[in-house]
């Protein structure tokens, strides 16, 4: 596995504990869980992409 995957991979989970812990205090419609939420998204597609080019 490469540095960068491994980065990628760590700032996922870090970004999914994240947004779990603002969800339990905030609600998920909270603006800081959304853009949390938008973050995750973004990561998550990377990841998906990563390789394919």
């Amino acid at each position: 596995m490469t540095t960068g995957l491994i980065t990628l991979l760590s700032n996922i989970e870090k970004t999914r504990v994240e947004m779990a812990e603002l969800a339990h205090l905030y609600g998920y419609s909270n603006p800081h869980v959304v853009k949390c939420s938008q973050k995750l998204d973004s990561l998550l597609n990377v990841f998906n992409n990563f390789g394919k080019q």
